[in-house]
């Protein structure tokens, strides 16, 4: 079994294509970026894989479904209501029969896997919790805003001084995460946003614990290139935790989860000639990690597979 922690629109990437590859695939997905609007519950990360592997995901946004119209929004924009959050018609569908779900009981990885079911989705998709726990960013003038309001509404234009993890101290693991990880071959970081899309899961008190364990089967993709994001804001989030955004800084950040990293062929000679010194724990492979394409996407699945399947 490959299990992948997944936050982000470029989680999706890497499962799809890591799916071409090889059958036994287990999600473990983000839930900090889960919110309650209009009464509705929201979980971002868990529908873009839930959508994107029942290709319905509109592959443009990277987000929400293809084709989808927004009716509802345009109207409750006319009646003066808040409307800055997509939620498309059809979309809007998974949001009411998860609330009702949810009042009626169910834990968020029974209602995930009715989701996967209902789209005869051929991975598991776990959210890392069945508690809710927010990704919060403080403002400058000490406010504090979700994540997906800071991004969305904001647009990620108000100046930031942390970033915090609402009420994760009392939130648990999913009960299967525990064997999951432990009877994996590989565990994959996807190169997602590391402080709002990986650090959620990897910060989970009873995840860390296991997951310094298995560090030496845990592989981590480079969200950066060339000390850039790939996309999103991957360098402010870094910068907001005291942590430097550059590949130095990924590496400092993960090196205490993985003992393998991989680097986008462009960072090869700076890696091997200022970096991996610091770091003789660490095993750097060097290919090319972007996935803009279907073909990228399964290059770099086919690359993971004969380079690190059997670690």
């Amino acid at each position: 079994m490959i299990t992948i922690l997944a936050g982000g629109t470029g989680s999706i990437k890497l499962v799809r294509g890591l799916y071409k590859e090889y059958k036994d695939i287990t999600v473990i997905s983000n839930v900090a970026d889960n919110f309650w609007f209009y009464g509705l519950y929201i979980c971002p990360d868990i529908d873009t894989i839930i959508y994107g592997l029942g290709n319905i995901l509109d592959k443009k946004k990277g987000w929400g479904i293809k084709g989808d119209s927004f009716n509802f929004l345009k109207h409750i924009k006319e009646i003066g209501e808040e409307s800055w959050f997509g939620l498309g018609d059809k979309d809007l569908t998974t949001h009411i029969v998860r609330t009702k779900m949810l009042k009626e009981g169910q834990k968020l990885s029974e209602i995930t896997e009715y989701f996967t079911k209902k789209y005869n989705l051929p991975v598991r998709i776990i959210p890392a919790s069945n508690d809710h726990y927010e990704t919060r960013i403080i403002t400058k003038s000490n406010k504090e805003l979700h994540l997906q309001e800071f991004w969305i509404k904001y647009k990620g234009s108000v100046p930031i001084s942390d970033i915090i993890y609402h009420n994760i101290g009392k939130s648990q693991i999913t009960q299967s995460i525990n064997e999951i990880l432990h009877n994996s071959k590989i565990i994959i970081f996807a190169p997602g946003n590391p402080i709002t899309s990986i650090g959620p899961i990897i910060n989970l008190a009873s995840f860390n614990k296991i997951i310094k364990l298995l560090k030496k089967k845990v592989v981590v993709i480079s969200p950066l290139i060339s000390n850039k994001a790939i996309s999103g804001p991957s360098e402010i989030y870094m910068k907001a935790k005291n942590i430097e955004p550059t590949i130095k800084g990924l590496i400092d950040f993960y090196s205490e989860f993985t003992t393998n990293m991989i680097f986008s062929k462009k960072d090869k000679k700076e890696i091997q000639e200022k970096i991996c010194k610091n770091y003789p724990n660490i095993n750097f492979h060097f290919t090319n990690i972007l996935m803009d394409t279907p073909s990228k996407e399964k290059r770099l699945a086919k690359y993971i597979i004969s380079n690190l399947l059997d670690l």
